[in-house]
């Protein structure tokens, strides 16, 4: 028996697990379908000429769910939206949006709106009304993340070893019929329509290959399909390893802590690094502690001196600011400009409801890439081109509306939810939506937790 065939039959008894356990011990189905989520970035798996996929599972879990309240004799007058809200305004005005937008099909936008729907919103409305009437339930979903955040940044910190190659993903992805991209992997962008990198044939990865992007390990995606929601994870899982830090021994919170910070630095991600600096300060600032704002600073700016004396670290680093981005590749100031000057120019005939629900994607799927946009790198381009105007007052209100429940916690966890949302704007802003929103989601339910302070009456709710 091969390897394919192993890892095929494994994810199999683990979706049959899943399945199963909802039913039986409900709590368990759904801390082994948030491990699956974190852990296995695809499930398309065909058994006997069914295919199971993520709608279905959601479906499931919602069934499942619901008969699961009814056995605990829990009326649905009890089931709780508050931390979901923003988000089903968003889905909400979003669709009402579709009759007004020409240039999506009504079909496609739907479709994708349904898809979304049902994977970003099921699980984390199922785990908040369970935490919230079964306390040993959000025992085990926070042990079941933070083992999750451990597996996935010591295996991100392996890989240091074998820069370019992921035999965990190029394994998974075979078994769904994805494919891994060598060259991607590799740091290189001169080689991604290479057969001998799509077919993961062996290569020798000289440093010389690997240094063109600047990228020391090449591009890390851990446990995950695409190095970029490996980086926003780091982030979500340190925030989320402090905000629960009183259940966790100071030595794995510190040791772990380490591993993700050079997780941040090695994956070759420059993105995580820009977004987690902007959230250390921001978290500083919303702490008080302006004389570490001071110190933070200096360190700051010393460390842009070693990285302007360093070529390596320059070369990794600087396009992120570079104004001409002529020495490496990778995204700069002029880029993103040029970028913005063409999102208007896409839709100056639909300026204030933009394009369609989805239509970047959709534009993605049909031609690959923008003659200015590219691929749409940056939540911004995104959310104009998919809803305008609209669309961006529709962002703010929604973010303006999960500060505003953030508030009902007492001041230490209302701060560390902040900076989950102005961590996965940053990155969003800067890379694009790519799915994270799905992410977001969980962490943020997953660390309200439980424990709401109401202002009003200045007790627990």
């Amino acid at each position: 028996m091969d390897l394919f065939t192993i890892v095929q039959i494994l994810q199999s008894l683990w979706i049959f697990y899943i399945v199963v356990m909802l039913f039986v011990k409900f709590r368990n189905g759904v801390a082994a379908y948030l491990a699956y989520i974190f852990l296995v970035p695809y499930m398309k798996l065909s058994i006997g000429g069914f295919v199971l996929q993520w709608n279905l599972i959601n479906i499931i879990v919602l069934i499942a769910f619901f008969v699961h309240q009814k056995k605990l004799e829990i009326k649905r007058s009890k089931y709780d939206w508050r931390p979901l809200l923003p988000f089903v305004i968003y889905f909400g005005i979003s669709f009402l949006l579709m009759p007004f937008q020409q240039d999506v099909p009504l079909d496609y936008a739907f479709d994708s709106w349904r898809m979304q729907v049902m994977k970003y919103l099921i699980l984390p409305f199922v785990i908040w009304n369970d935490i919230l009437v079964d306390k040993e339930s959000f025992r085990l979903y926070r042990k079941i993340t933070i083992g999750c955040i451990v597996i996935a940044a010591l295996y991100g910190l392996f890989l240091t070893t074998m820069p370019g190659v992921n035999p965990y993903m190029m394994v998974v992805s075979a078994v769904n019929g994805a494919e891994f991209n060598l060259a991607y992997a590799a740091g290189y962008s001169g080689l991604e329509n290479d057969e001998a990198f799509k077919g993961g044939d062996e290569i020798e990865f000289k440093n010389d290959f690997i240094l063109t992007e600047g990228r020391l390990f090449g591009r890390i995606s851990s446990v995950f399909a695409h190095p970029m929601m490996f980086g926003l994870f780091l982030g979500f899982g340190l925030l989320f390893m402090y905000k629960n830090r009183e259940y966790l021994s100071k030595w794995l919170l510190y040791v772990m802590s380490m591993v993700i910070l050079a997780d941040v630095i090695v994956c070759g991600v420059r993105t995580v690094i820009v977004a987690m600096l902007v959230v250390i300060l921001l978290l500083l600032i919303m702490l008080r502690k302006f004389k570490y704002v001071f110190i933070y600073t200096i360190i700051g700016t010393i460390f842009l001196s070693i990285i302007a004396n360093s070529p390596p670290l320059s070369n990794y680093l600087g396009s992120i600011i570079d104004e001409d981005g002529s020495t490496i590749s990778g995204s700069s100031l002029e880029m993103r400009i040029s970028q913005l000057n063409g999102c208007f120019h896409e839709i100056q005939n639909s300026l204030l409801a933009g394009k369609g629900f989805g239509w970047t994607g959709f534009y993605i799927s049909h031609y690959e890439a923008h003659p200015t946009m590219l691929h749409f790198e940056s939540l911004i381009l995104v959310i104009l081109c998919n809803s305008g105007i609209i669309g961006m007052f529709l962002w703010f209100y929604m973010s303006a509306r999960i500060i505003r429940f953030n508030a009902l916690y007492e001041r230490p966890t209302a701060i560390l939810l902040h900076s989950l949302l102005f961590f996965y704007l940053t990155y969003a802003c800067i890379t694009g939506e790519y799915g994270y929103m799905q992410y977001f989601i969980l962490f943020y339910v997953l660390m309200c937790g439980k424990r709401i302070v109401s202002k009003s009456t200045k007790r627990m709710i």
